[in-house]
């Protein structure tokens, strides 16, 4: 049998953690932290930590800093902020520093918080089974009270996967090479060898800036409305980072992330804005997984590190992806044994268990 998943919920509030605690410790190994200190130390004795849901305000140590340390102990861990405020700086934080996966506001919606838990749950086990076919710990097996809300989860996993294989097929497809470094290469550089980038903003005077700043280093498409960015995409989504403004006519930047998944799943996305639209950077945290957030008038010297670090990152994702991918051919064409029944389900066969569930708790209730 799997061990539960381990999971840590960070506030300053006892009553608030007793609430989380009896809400979860059905389905996960809960722990709980008083302190930011605590949480942290916590992590460093308990590296296969799985969820950390922290609160924002907390004497001493904000949640986006708790967040950020865990981070660098535990990147695979996924952290989720809660907070009972609108506090616009540290929801910018939580994008620019700590790379949360959800933000949660206070009070929570129930169901909405298990559905949340269960995405970020299938998301860990599914990323540590990716890197090793060691037996991990498993997501929690449901219940037939919560069937539905795990099936809307894993349907919502399991769509954004199908999206991302979808992308890597036609990647693998369209530009075959002897390497995966030369595949980055053949299909994320452009004419002139450099890496292909997507600025988008209404303003043709921020376009000619941003092309000036960068074109020493990047081969600089642009274009002046999201609806023209989503037809340069669907012609080609290989492009290494896409920087959007938020204000624009007809549809926003926030907009044009969230359907660029649709099409470049992992591309990395900065959202640039001289506003601080904080309910359009929520839905971008919980909907369109930005990579950071800039405010404009922006510093040079700092846009070009961010977006060296971006493209730096998408490539070690997309090598190390058709790597495994690779192996994973080479292994199946040498062993093509029939499964047994030790042999894990596959997310599509637990989806379509969770939906027999799902169906018999129908007919049952």
């Amino acid at each position: 049998m799997h061990p539960k998943l381990k999971i840590l919920f960070v506030d300053d509030e006892p009553h608030i953690l007793e609430a989380l605690s009896q809400l979860f410790d059905s389905m996960y190994d809960v722990h709980t932290a008083n302190s930011g200190a605590e949480a942290i130390e916590y992590v460093k004795r308990t590296p296969d930590i799985a969820i950390v849901v922290s609160d924002q305000r907390m004497p001493q140590m904000k949640g986006i800093e708790v967040l950020k340390a865990i981070k660098e102990i535990s990147p695979d861990t996924v952290r989720i902020l809660l907070t009972g405020y609108a506090d616009a700086d540290a929801i910018l934080d939580s994008v620019n520093v700590g790379e949360v996966f959800r933000y949660v506001k206070k009070p929570w919606n129930t169901e909405q918080i298990r559905e949340v838990m269960l995405l970020a749950a299938l998301t860990y086990t599914t990323r540590k089974q990716a890197k090793s076919s060691a037996p991990k710990p498993t997501a929690p097996s449901p219940t037939l009270q919560a069937t539905n809300t795990i099936t809307t989860a894993m349907e919502q996993l399991l769509k954004q996967k199908s999206v991302e294989e979808n992308f890597f097929n036609k990647l693998s497809n369209t530009h075959k090479a002897s390497s995966t470094d030369e595949v980055f290469e053949r299909a994320f550089l452009g004419k002139s060898g450099k890496p292909k980038i997507l600025v988008v903003d209404d303003e043709q005077g921020v376009l000619v800036a941003l092309s000036q700043l960068l074109s020493d280093e990047y081969e600089v498409i642009t274009c002046q409305s999201a609806d023209e960015a989503v037809k340069l995409l669907e012609q080609d989504s290989f492009v290494t980072l896409l920087l959007t403004d938020q204000r624009m006519p007809k549809k926003t930047g926030t907009e044009l992330l969230i359907d660029s998944r649709k099409i470049a799943p992992l591309v990395p996305k900065v959202l640039i804005t001289a506003y601080t639209d904080v309910e359009d950077v929520i839905r971008l945290i919980n909907e369109g997984q930005i990579f950071r957030y800039i405010q404009k008038p922006w510093n040079p010297e700092k846009l070009r590190e961010t977006i060296a670090e971006a493209v730096m990152l998408y490539k070690h994702q997309i090598t190390a992806h058709l790597s495994s991918r690779t192996e994973t051919e080479h292994v199946a064409d040498k062993k093509e044994t029939p499964a047994t029944a030790n042999t894990p389900a596959s997310p599509d066969d637990a989806l379509a268990k969770l939906k027999a569930l799902s169906e018999l708790a129908k007919k049952t209730s």
